[in-house]
């Protein structure tokens, strides 16, 4: 094991342990629980410390959980929430159209999807939770762009590019603006065969109180079954179940109470 890999699962080790206990410890105490030398916890305490990982008391000098781990435990609390939520808005969507329904949300530079639910059809589509989608060729990603400020989007194509997924990708700046102006217009986006051939997509934003996507809920389905001449009636069903899940959710929001220690 390389000394960089072990030095990670080590700081793991700290946190886990000061988990277990349930209160917060000294390094002597975590030195005895861990096998470890004290200089050895100290000087990885320092980097959790100024990470905000792990917190030292200034008067007691013990180490407990920091605030970044409470940031990304009330981050991960409600993301679950959201799906929770969510499903059986997907379900209807299921129910509506035959078609897969996801959910997903803005990760970065990426859409990273959260959860689907598949109808009864030999041909279903895929869209693994945790599995990520470009932005500029993804309904998701088109719905998060749409909501973007402009210098937001310009700064995300510098970065990521417009690779080039099938013969229908938007593949210029230009196309872009001009596709996103048309999502805000009708309130969808659409993935026409421009991640993957023989598949078609639509999706809605999910708004919260404020007006701004917080989620895109949607569907994907083969082309020879979500033909074009489904859109106008998939698309009302998208757009209303992204509607009936945002008022849910602004009806009553999610706050995770805090991190019992």
């Amino acid at each position: 094991m390389s000394e960089n890999v072990q030095s990670v699962e080590r700081a793991l080790d700290i946190i886990n342990t000061i988990v277990a206990a349930n209160r917060s410890l000294s390094i002597a105490e975590l030195s005895q629980n861990m096998g470890l030398a004290p200089s050895t916890i100290h000087r990885i305490l320092q980097t959790l410390t100024a990470k905000n990982y792990v917190y030292q008391d200034p008067q007691s000098k013990r180490y407990d959980i920091g605030p970044e781990i409470v940031d990304i435990s009330s981050a991960l609390y409600l993301r679950y929430d959201l799906v929770r939520r969510i499903r059986p808005y997907l379900q209807m969507l299921v129910e509506l159209t035959g078609e897969t329904a996801h959910v997903a949300q803005l990760n970065g530079t990426t859409a990273m999807y959260l959860s689907q639910v598949e109808p009864l059809s030999m041909v279903r589509m895929f869209t693994t939770p945790g599995s990520i989608a470009p932005l500029h060729c993804s309904d998701v990603g088109k719905v998060f762009l749409a909501d973007l400020p402009a210098a937001r989007v310009e700064e995300i194509v510098r970065k990521t590019g417009l690779p080039v997924r099938t013969p229908h990708t938007i593949t210029d700046p230009v196309g872009l603006t001009a596709e996103l102006q048309r999502v805000r217009a009708d309130g969808y986006a659409i993935d026409d065969e421009e991640r993957e051939m023989g598949v078609r997509c639509l999706s809605a934003g999910i708004l919260n109180g404020a007006g701004k996507v917080i989620a895109a809920i949607g569907v994907a389905g083969p082309t020879n079954r979500l033909s074009r001449s489904r859109i106008d009636e998939v698309s009302a069903a998208v757009v209303s179940m992204a509607d009936r899940s945002a008022n849910d959710l602004i009806r009553q929001p999610a706050v995770p109470d805090h991190v019992e220690r």
